[in-house]
């Protein structure tokens, strides 16, 4: 999709209950719905107060960004000569591997971080046995919420994103308006449909919706049938859906854009992003010829 389209896109995200096709919104202003209804909540639990926050992708991340890395009160990495160093997740969401190079947990002074499904864990450590106070935060969103960013936004995501001059990678804090929007408005669809309890708001099958919340909201919204464009094998941009599936079927722009996603996608997954679009649950692309 041609970057200047997707930026008319945000503006009409964050300013209209615009949508797809498009139509107007059916529920009047934002109103009367709620989100205390039977199904479980869109957000997940979180780690409270957290020593750091990892955001990784079952797809794959940039090499180095799925280590954790134990420091002293100097910023170094700790020294556990000596010791058994131990690190377990509270889900079974993550496998936990000492670091690359490294024969053990604590001759790295920490571990790999793998994700296996999507969701949120905390780690924890102990050293020779006796718990180390720290708590980490692992967000791994839902892989298709990363790939529909990157085949609607692919462009812009690229483009503004932030970039580490030494490293020349997406840097860790970088923010992309457009792919919030687009973020935003999937996780509002959730929102409706849970509010309103009816799967037909926006097609989405109710089984699969129901299978394992919240990851299983984004999917199902993401996949239903006639919603977004890129999810349709007959759509220019069906290729690049499916490649965002992993980092390493990615290349120029699509490896930057694949970076910001991840990004983005942890935050809405996890709702440290806010919604920028006061709502919206839909956009729509204008034809500019």
């Amino acid at each position: 999709m041609p970057k200047n389209r997707i930026l008319i896109l945000l503006i009409v995200c964050a300013s209209l209950a615009s949508c797809y096709n498009p139509f107007t919104n059916p529920f009047g202003i934002f109103g009367g719905g709620d989100d205390d209804g039977d199904r479980p909540s869109l957000l997940p639990n979180r780690v409270v107060d957290p020593t750091a926050k990892l955001s990784l992708a079952v797809g794959g991340v940039l090499g180095g960004r799925d280590e954790l890395v134990i420091l002293d009160s100097n910023g170094d990495p700790r020294d556990f000569s000596g010791v058994t160093l131990e690190c377990a997740a509270d889900v079974d969401i993550v496998q936990i591997l000492p670091r690359p190079g490294f024969a053990t947990t604590a001759e790295g002074s920490g571990v790999r971080i793998v994700p296996i499904d999507p969701g949120i864990a905390a780690i924890t450590c102990a050293a020779a046995g006796e718990d180390l106070g720290l708590a980490y935060e692992v967000t791994v969103p839902p892989q298709l919420l990363i790939q529909i960013l990157i085949a609607e936004a692919r462009g812009v995501l690229a483009e503004g994103a932030t970039i580490d001059e030494e490293t020349e990678s997406v840097t860790l804090d970088s923010e992309s308006p457009t792919a919030n929007a687009l973020g935003s408005v999937v996780r509002n669809r959730i929102w409706f449909t849970n509010s309103y309890d009816d799967t037909d708001l926006f097609g989405v099958d109710e089984e699969d919706y129901d299978l394992d919340p919240p990851v299983s909201y984004y999917d199902a919204v993401i996949m239903a049938e006639g919603q977004f464009a890129p999810t349709d094998p007959g759509d220019p941009n069906y290729a690049i859906f499916i490649d965002a599936e992993r980092r390493i079927f990615m290349e120029g722009e699509g490896v930057t854009a694949y970076d910001q996603a991840v990004i983005t996608a942890a935050g809405i997954f996890n709702g440290d992003i806010e919604d920028n679009t006061t709502g919206a649950f839909a956009f729509y692309t204008p034809d500019l010829a």
